[in-house]
């Protein structure tokens, strides 16, 4: 049996799953703009884990535009970022449609285009300069570095650029019209530092790839965080992302004087499994696994009993305080693919915040969009509310950490770090 540090009181999650989504896809949809008024300068008082409620109807706003807001979503529906864009692709098409359903943006319907990059920086220019010349104002971006810097490179401020799924802060530079929809690698790692130093773990091993800054970044963020709160991080191992066996760095961690108290790593699926099973069977199972949203992205609950006891950062979990569960029945209802419940949401919000800022604008210019985007204060979307201004692109958001229980995340709780590395 695994070692649980789950709190006494946990929230059950039922998992909506479909299947299938298309490479390529163009239509009209879109979602209720979210309101935001120009006097909204001053957030409410919240704390973590608190957010506002959400009403994803579209608001009144004296607003007529001349020319509808176009979105495309440079998605990587082929290779490593799938497991966010497939799932981020249709649940933008249902918040468009849902949208168009409520009167549209500015009197008029949003446009929608998808453009697969197939996880390839050749391609993601040549897809960036082919939705430019369709006429988009607004991208929706791919969730790693690899391609979101070409992304970047390529559109260079002639839209704004929402990253759906991204927590690479490099990514996130509204003089560049680029902006996160969700929190950072600095604050998902040190939020699971700051779990892992206040359940009374001291000691911990980390799990890194430098296949991508994503896989090397937040075991170096958790180091940092936690060895700062007086815990103690005894080795790094590393690994490949086209690593099947972990053995080797099993077999290290067993021949350790004491084994750690955590485990953790931004790895996937399916290389979590053979690692927890791996664990499991050189008698390690009581390290407690720690991971970030990859671990969330790619269903590690699926992994079966090996998975319970496993901890890592969410971006969002169905709750009375947020339009999550709405979004995915209506999700469902459309026939859409949102098996990871995250990304799908994420990619609501991606619109929500574009919608947002045409309305607030009542214009689809590509730099009064950008300059818009970056002094959003509050702005209700389906996983809570997001502020831009004065954070650099990088929204104000809580990290949501959820357990693994009986083959289901469960919720644990919902908080912002303290100490955020640089």
């Amino acid at each position: 049996m695994k070692k649980r540090i789950i709190p006494a009181v946990l929230m059950s999650l039922s998992i909506v799953a479909a299947a299938c989504s298309d490479d390529e896809t163009t239509s009209d949809t879109t979602t209720a703009p979210v309101e935001t008024s120009a006097d909204s300068t001053t957030p409410p008082e919240t704390t973590p884990g608190e957010t506002m409620p959400i009403d994803n109807t579209v608001p009144s706003a004296d607003c007529a535009l001349d020319a509808p807001l176009k979105i495309g979503f440079a998605a990587d529906l082929g290779e490593l970022g799938a497991f966010s864009d497939q799932p981020g692709s249709e649940a933008a098409q249902v918040m468009v449609d849902m949208i168009n359903d409520a009167g549209g943006v500015g009197g008029l319907p949003v446009e929608y285009v998808v453009k697969d990059i197939q996880g390839d920086p050749a391609a993601t220019q040549r897809a960036a300069q082919e939705l430019l010349d369709e006429g988009v104002n607004a991208i929706i971006g791919p969730p790693f570095a690899s391609t979101g810097a070409p992304l970047l490179d390529a559109v260079d401020g002639a839209a704004p650029i929402v990253f759906m799924a991204s927590t690479d802060p490099a990514l996130a530079d509204p003089s560049r019209g680029a902006f996160l929809a969700s929190f950072s690698d600095q604050v998902q790692a040190a939020a699971m530092a700051e779990f892992a130093i206040a359940e009374g773990n001291m000691s911990a091993v980390t799990f890194s790839s430098t296949d991508d800054v994503y896989f090397s970044g937040n075991p170096e963020y958790f180091t940092e965080v936690f060895e700062g709160a007086g815990g103690e991080v005894l080795e790094d191992y590393a690994y490949s992302l086209a690593d099947s066996d972990f053995s080797t760095q099993v077999n290290a961690i067993a021949d350790l004087a004491e084994p750690p108290a955590v485990l953790f790593t931004a790895m996937v699926m399916p290389q979590t499994q053979t690692l927890l099973e791996q664990l499991d069977a050189a008698g390690l199972g009581d390290i407690v696994v720690l991971g970030v949203d990859g671990f969330d992205a790619t269903v590690v609950w699926s992994a079966g009993e090996v998975a319970d006891g496993v901890f890592f950062a969410a971006h969002t979990f169905q709750q009375d305080s947020n339009g999550v569960q709405q979004f995915l029945d209506d999700a469902a209802a459309a026939g859409a693919n949102i098996e990871t419940i995250s990304f799908g949401a994420l990619a609501a919000d991606a619109v929500q915040i574009l919608a947002a800022a045409a309305t607030e604008a009542c214009s689809v210019d590509a730099a009064t969009l950008i300059s818009t985007i970056d002094t959003l204060v509050n702005v209700p979307v389906t996983t809570g509310t997001v502020t831009y201004s004065g954070t650099g692109g990088v929204p104000e958001k809580d990290v949501v950490i959820l357990g693994v229980e009986g083959g289901e995340p469960v919720f644990v709780e919902a908080l912002r770090p303290e100490n955020i590395p640089s």
